[in-house]
This record gives C-alpha cells, structure tokens and sequence, in this order.
C-alpha cells in the first residue's frame, strides 16, 4: 500500500509537468525552411510559413510508412529500367506485330498494403508517390507510353494494340484522321459530281418532255391534217385536253420519267447521306464510326499516371467493351472504337490505388492477380451481362500493357477480409506497412503541426492562424490521441476543425484566425453525428436521471461510464448513481436467511459481459480487507440506478468504494466521481488499474458540477493534462488512494469540505 508521502510525491511531480509555461511550445530556435528563416519563438501566425510544393512533405507522423514507400519505388525503378534495358516495348511498337501472350513477362511486384483507422494519410501517401515516381522517372530516363487501340482487318473481333512514346499517339491519331479525312474528301466531291450529273442529266430530260408538249400544241393550232387524212382537231373532235394526254402519255415515258427516278434516287442518296452522318455521331470515349485508330491511354503530359479505383466495378476496373449501338455512336461503329481502357491499363507504369481493397470481389481480385503477375492483360466485355449470346459481346483486344505499382489500404480488419492470394502476393512481392495513429508530443512534432495548419489554409484559401489558434489545434490534436505524450495523426477532423474555425473568423471580419475560434469550432461545430446522437441521448435521460453533486451520503457514490456508438465507436461520457445496501445476517430477526449478493442495473447478456468479472473482483477485494464474505454472512445489494445495462472494468472501484462505506459506516462525498477498474490484492495492497474513455468521463463529470474526480494513476500519467478541464483531477493506484479522497474521514471534514481539499492539494 502507498504511504501518503508516496501519493503526494506523485502528484507533485505530475503537476509540475503540467505547470510549464506555454510561452516556450515551439521552442527557442530559429529554423530554415525551405531557404526561408522561421522563428519558432516569435512568429504571429501562419501566414508566411514555406509551404512545400512535394506532397510527400505533406505526409506527417508516418515516417516509417514513408521509408517503405521510397524503398517500394526505388525496387520499382530498379525493375523498368531492366525492362526498358530488354526492351520490352518492342512487341507493343508496331500493332501488326505479334503480341507476347506467355505469363510471366514481367517479375511481379513489388506492391505496398497500407493499413490503418480513415484519416491517417493512405490517400495522400498514394498521390505524393506519383508525383515523386515521376520525379525518379526523369532521373533515370524511364520512359511512359501512350496506347493505341487499331482496328483488325483480318478478324474485326480482334482489335490490335501498339504502344509509343507519350504524345506521338496523338500526332498519329491526328495523320490517321488527316488521313481519313482525304478519303471522305475525295468520296464527297466524287458525290457531288454524281449528284450534279445527275441533276444535269434530269433537267435535260424535263426540258426535252416541256419542249415535246409543246411541240403538241403547235400542231394543234396549226390543225395539220394528220396520217389519216383527217385534220387534227376534227379527228379529237375539238377536245384539246384529250389530246395533249395522249401526247403526255407517249412523251413522259421518254421524258419526264427517267427525268422523275433520276430525282427520286437523289433524294434517296441525300437521306442515306444524312443518316450516315447521323451514325457518325460521338459516342462512348469520343468513338465514332470510323476506321480512325482509337486512343485509349494517353500520357502526353509525361507525369506518371495516379488512378484512384477505389469502389470501381470490373468494367472500370480491368477495361470493357461497349455493345450498345446507342453508347457507341451508331450501329456501324468498328470494334476498336468500343475499346474503353480500364484503370489498370490508365496506371501502367504509374500508381494504382484502391482504398478499402477488402471490398474487391473474388473475381476482381483474380482478375488484379492476373495484372500484377503478368503486367498485360486484354480488353473485353466486363459486365454483370457478360454471358449474352451476341456477337457484339464477343470482342476482346490483344494484350494491353499494365504494369502498375499497386497501393492499396484499408482499416485492420482488411487483413482477414482480402482475398488470400491477393494477400499472399502482398506479402510475397511487396510489403504491409501499419500506419500510425499518433506521434510523440515533441518539439519537432510540434512544428509539423503548424506544417499542417498552414498546409491546409493554403490548400483552402483561408487566413492564417495566430500562435494561439495553433496552441489549441495541438491541444486538441493531444486529446484526440487520448495520451498526455502523443499527438494524433489522424488529421482528417482537424482539417474540419481548420475550416470552420476560419469560416467562423471571417464571419467576425478577422484577418487572423484566433484560439477562440478554435475553441469554438471544437466545441459547437466540428462533432460527428454519432457524437451528437450520444450527447442528445444523454442530455435527454440527464433530465430524468437523480443526480445531486453536493453533501455526503452513505450508501450512494457517483461512478464515470462511457456510452459507445457500436458503428463509429464515438463515445460520451455519463454518471453513473450507485446504491447500496448492506446488512448482517444476525442482525434480522426471525426466520435465518441465507446471505446474498446482488448487483442490478448491468448488461444481462452478450458475449463480453466484462462487468461480471468486476462484480466478483469486489467480493475478493472485500473479503481480502476486511475478511468478510458479502456473500454469505450479509445481505448485499448494490443497484446500478437508472443505468439500464452498464458494463465494462471501470464499474469495479465505484462498487467497492460504496461497500466500504457501508462497512466502516464513514459517508460519501458527493461531490466526487470515480472511475477505474479494481484488483484482487496481492502483497496486501489492492490496486487500481487503467481504464478508457478518461477523457469523456472527466468531461462528463465536469458538466454536472462535480467538484473532483478520481482516475486510476496510470491513466493520469499516461492520458491526462488537468489544463483541459476544469474540475480537480486527482490520481489514485490503490484503492486506499481512493478512499482517503472519497470517504468523510472525520466530523470537521465533514463540516469543512473545501478547506479540507485545500489543505490536500
């Protein structure tokens, strides 16, 4: 057990650590950054701090993860520049040579699985490497190519692949459209020529039909005597009209109609025309109808390509095939221009990533082994309709290059959820990384932080932080990361934080942003959803709940709990009221009863009923110090009020503080919330362990107006800093610490609580 001189050494030294001034949190020294000096002592604000260009100087609080990166991408130069040594491109160079259609082409690997909570920087980490691969890609030479999609003339469901420098496919699509277009030129005038042949020729005739008519009505009122000896009119008996039909009849044959089918297949032409031109129309990819080779990578921007195929389907993912004429651009589209790359072929010779990479499919998984194994794979239809009967679907390209270096992440849980020869691969040919969730609170960690803030306000266009705001974003930063000596690295909800606090200085007219807006954005705005919910709940049973934090009782003590969200695991804290009754057995009068001891308001079923253990600690502890069984010689009730299914270790000093209470008859003070889990003695001392959530307990404890609250020494040590709240924090590592700050001692003690709390502190 700890001598009080022993407690008090302790609590001394802990809060001389927490008294050091703020003044000198960055430090004394004067840095260069990025050949621009910094006085970590004296800057105002963020504002002209050298923000790095290089993403990958972005990253913080991952050192470990970023020097399996450069390692992961040194191997990866290493590899190409073998292959770019054999020549590999070779067979990709001309589309009519023959494709390498044996595995194995290419070494495998290497690939990198980063693991941790969202938040952390897997993303980020997945950019910044494009940006430097490409880097290392001028370095050593290393070329990218563009791919080209041809069509095949021989087997049309065929479509060829050739590969080139990055730009030179353009300026081939380009000759081939220059190309095409000569073609459609010529076919368009020689159409034109028929087309105003024809109209010549149409016209001749219709003018050689009007001059025969007329020719007729010359000779009718010339009334010439015709064959028969009869005059004309005489012979039609005057009927004029029935005349010229006769002639029109005998005339139009000859005339009018080959002049009107000359005319009528124009027209036809013209409407085939148009609806040729119709058919051409854009499609899927920019395709159209034409023999006009089709682009389908392009790298003429010379930056190593970055896809991000998180959530992609296998059609995204591995490339697929259109077939619907209303996609494609017409019914007559050629089958190279229904080629649409997929993200492997985009990422050859880039980055890869796939966030969440659990959520790939067994067959999207077999499908990545294939890519990473062979480096090739070819383009077809990929779709939940890929078992159809037409021919449309049958299409399917030669092989594609796509050697792409693949980075995948996911939380821990992806570890047993990816599928195993995928996983197998990873940690055959390339390397598993943990990411971290926090780093130690030390001075260089400590600029990064600042590194960060101006990060994101120049990201975000915001105003500068002062000193002061930037105080509080580390602060938050340490609570977050739920340890005194760490900082948090999961810097996604501080980026929230960042914003709003800035929006919310703007709103005041502020050029700076300053703590207070911090606090603010910390304290009313930044919450998730199931932090809201929680505290929504509590604050509505918290109208309900008899809670009194003033006086002392006997056989009533305030216990510290969390409330867990199961989803997001988001807790909050609440208090907990704790009853107690207890009585000897010899003190009943009548019939002997059996003794008993029962515990209500806990969890009544699951699989990890952790209070259990703690109900049957207390009894040990008990028994241990005062050796009596609550068990068998009294009647012990101890009652949960109000708590509807509590659970968890931190329960177990709460109960046994109240039954010591109830054993040397000496009140609780009310003002007082304890929390920690309890221990069955050894060496005759009864210790008190560390617990979780300290954080939203304490907070809890302080926003129903507690005076003090009592936490396990190790968490103290471990978690806390006092300058976050303000209620007394006070450690305890055994259970006699938690007595002598519990339990009224004495009747002036009683009397005089606050000079007696003086007097301790």
């Amino acid at each position: 057990m700890l001598k009080a001189s022993t407690q008090t050494i302790l609590l001394s030294v802990l809060k001389l650590e927490e008294e050091k001034p703020k003044e000198n949190y960055f430090g004394d020294d004067t840095e260069v950054i990025r050949g621009k000096k910094w006085n970590w002592k004296t800057f105002k604000t963020t504002g002209d701090y050298p923000v790095s260009p290089n993403l990958l100087d972005w990253v913080i609080g991952q050192e470990r993860a970023l020097d399996e990166c450069y390692l992961g991408l040194e191997e990866w130069v290493h590899k190409l520049k073998y292959l770019q040594k054999e020549k590999w491109y070779e067979a990709w160079k001309d589309q009519d040579k023959e494709k390498p259609t044996t595995t194995k082409q290419v070494p495998p690997g290497p690939y990198l699985l980063l693991l941790g909570d969202p938040g952390t920087g897997k993303s980020l980490i997945g950019r910044a490497l494009a940006a430097h691969l490409t880097e290392l890609y001028k370095k050593h030479k290393i070329q990218l190519h563009d791919v080209v999609c041809w069509p095949n003339d021989v087997t049309p469901s065929e479509p060829k692949i050739s590969c080139h420098p990055p730009g030179e496919a353009k300026k081939i699509i380009f000759k081939q459209k220059l190309k095409e277009a000569k073609k459609l030129f010529l076919v368009r005038i020689g159409m034109k020529f028929v087309t105003y042949l024809l109209i010549v020729i149409a016209a001749i005739f219709l003018f050689a039909g009007f001059f025969y008519l007329w020719q007729q009505k010359v000779r009718w009122d010339s009334n010439e005597i015709i064959i028969t000896g009869e005059a004309l009119q005489a012979s039609y008996k005057g009927d004029f009209f029935k005349y010229i039909l006769d002639s029109f009849v005998t005339i139009g044959v000859t005339t009018f109609l080959p002049a009107g089918t000359l005319l009528m297949f124009l027209i036809l032409v013209n409407i085939i025309g148009r609806f040729g031109m119709i058919s051409g129309a854009k499609g899927i990819g920019g395709a159209k109808a034409s023999n006009v080779p089709k682009l389908i990578v392009d790298n003429s921007k010379k930056v190593a390509p970055f896809v991000d195929a998180t959530g992609h389907g296998s059609a995204q993912l591995f490339g697929s095939i259109a077939w619907d004429p209303l996609q494609t651009g017409g019914l007559g589209t050629p089958e190279h221009q229904r080629v649409s790359a997929g993200d492997v072929h985009r990422a050859h010779m880039g980055i890869l990533f796939i966030d969440e990479v659990k959520n790939l499919n067994s067959s999207g998984a077999v499908t990545l082994l294939t890519v990473l194994e062979d480096g090739q794979l070819p383009i077809t239809l990929r779709s939940r309709w890929d078992q159809g009967a037409t021919a449309a679907m049958a299409v399917a390209t030669e092989p594609v290059p796509c050697m792409c270096f693949l980075v995948g992440a996911g939380n821990f849980d992806s570890i047993s959820q990816i599928h195993p020869a995928l996983m197998d691969r990873i940690y055959g040919y390339g390397k598993v990384v943990r990411m971290n969730n926090d780093m130690p609170n030390n001075l260089e960690n400590r600029h990064k932080y600042v590194q960060f803030i101006a990060q994101e306000a120049k990201r975000f266009h915001l105003d500068p932080f002062s000193r002061g705001a930037c105080m509080e974003i580390l602060d938050e930063g340490r609570r977050r990361s739920n340890k005194r000596d760490a900082l948090t690295t999961k810097f996604r909800p501080l980026i929230a934080i960042v914003k709003t606090a800035a929006t919310l200085a703007m709103n005041e007219g502020s050029q700076v942003v300053e703590g207070k807006h911090v606090k603010e954005a910390i304290d009313k705005h930044c919450k998730t959803i199931q932090k809201q919910i929680l505290e929504h709940y509590v604050s509505e049973r918290g109208q309900l709940l008899e809670i009194n934090p003033e006086g002392v009782r006997l056989g009533q003590i305030y216990g510290l709990a969390i409330i867990t969200d199961p989803y997001s695991n988001e807790a909050t804290g609440n208090v907990l009221t704790v009853k107690g009754f207890l009585e000897k057995r010899n003190e009943r009068s009548g019939t002997p009863l059996k003794g008993y001891y029962k515990v209500t308001g806990t969890a009544k079923s699951g699989k990890e009923r952790i209070i259990a253990d703690s109900v049957d600690k207390v009894r040990s502890v008990i028994l241990q110090k005062y050796g009596m069984d609550i068990a068998q010689d009294y009647f012990t009730h101890i009652d949960f009020a109000q708590a509807y299914g509590v659970d968890g270790p931190s329960a177990g000093v709460t109960m046994a503080i109240l039954l010591c209470s109830l054993i040397e008859g000496k009140p609780i003070k009310q003002d007082v919330a304890v929390t920690g889990e309890i221990n069955v003695g050894v060496g005759g001392v009864i210790q008190v362990t560390a617990v979780g959530g300290l954080h939203e307990k304490i907070k809890a404890a302080e926003m129903w107006g507690f005076k003090k609250v009592i936490i396990p020494a190790k968490n103290y040590k471990h978690s806390i800093d006092t300058r976050d709240y303000d209620i007394e924090v006070v450690p305890g590592e055994t259970l006699e610490d938690y007595l002598k700050e519990c339990l009224v001692h004495n009747e002036l003690e009683h009397l005089y609580p606050n000079k007696f709390r003086h007097t301790k502190s």
